[in-house]
């Protein structure tokens, strides 16, 4: 009788663990989740990795926008914190690349109740070439938070200059 109610007990702990995890992951879409997408017929590669290099509990989940030299967003995709994702098929051009991180995301209003904005430094250009039978295309791949080493500064961009997530 006693191993009963500890098993008993034991998983209606698990239940109600899963229940709160699943309550903490409410309202934040899966990686991958898109924004914003247009039709993407190209060859290039963007991948997006999000981590927490402060390494506390705070969430920082993230959204990645690609988007015209006229702000005009081509792709937004949710990317969880610790997470990564690849978009395919961005055609050749010049984009600019612009994020949002925060802990609360609202759908409604496309934003994180607590967002940061920022952009990469430079525009990201993207090419394909064919080189005898092989095809060779473009592939960046940028990390949310700057790393030790790499190539490319964020800068901080206030809000009213961050392309417009909302749909029309």
């Amino acid at each position: 009788m006693y191993q009963r109610s500890a098993c008993f007990f034991l998983a209606a702990l698990l239940c109600i663990g899963c229940m709160l995890a699943s309550a903490e992951d409410s309202g934040r879409p899966a990686t991958g989740t898109f924004v914003i997408d247009t039709l993407r017929s190209g060859h290039g590669v963007l991948v997006v990795e999000n981590n927490n290099p402060l390494g506390d509990d705070l969430i920082r989940d993230g959204v990645a926008v690609l988007t015209t030299e006229d702000k005009v967003p081509l792709v937004a995709v949710y990317v969880r914190e610790g997470e990564s994702f690849e978009i395919e098929g961005i055609e050749d051009g010049v984009y600019d690349f612009y994020f949002t991180v925060g802990n609360v995301w609202n759908g409604e209003s496309a934003n994180f109740s607590d967002a940061e904005f920022y952009r990469t430094e430079s525009p990201l250009p993207f090419e394909t070439e064919i080189d005898g039978r092989d095809l060779i295309f473009t592939i960046w791949t940028l990390t949310l938070e700057e790393v030790p080493g790499g190539n490319e500064d964020k800068i901080p961009v206030p809000r009213e200059e961050f392309p417009d997530l909302k749909e029309n």
